[in-house]
């Protein structure tokens, strides 16, 4: 089992994020708002407020997105997700991360009855 992750700087791609993963048959995952170091630091610690421009991102606040999978449903998911986040067919300015993370042990309720 893997932690499919992705960390993404624009809010509005998490459908897009979500809809590939769906495209890949996963059908579970959380979404969490989420705000870069950068920015916090900016923002409440105001020795630093002078390098507010040196993280930049327009958006105040990104999204994580994670979800337990098989590694074959992280091949199939991924290639997708770099089309969405790695934007290679815009204007190529990647607008987060993708990661994977072994996960050894996994615990869920057993379906009700």
């Amino acid at each position: 089992m893997l932690l499919l992750g992705c960390v993404i700087s624009n809010p509005d791609l998490a459908e897009e994020v979500l809809a590939a993963m769906i495209e890949a048959g996963i059908t579970t995952a959380t979404v969490v708002e989420s705000q870069g170091m950068g920015r916090v630091i900016s923002e409440r610690m105001p020795i630093f407020a002078g390098f507010r421009n040196l993280w930049g991102g327009a958006e105040p606040y990104g999204r994580f997105i994670f979800t337990i999978v098989e590694p074959a449903q992280a091949d199939a998911v991924i290639p997708l997700l770099k089309d969405v986040i790695f934007d290679t067919k815009g204007d190529g300015k990647a607008k987060g991360v993708i990661f994977t993370l072994p996960v050894a042990e996994f615990h869920k309720p057993s379906p009700a009855r």
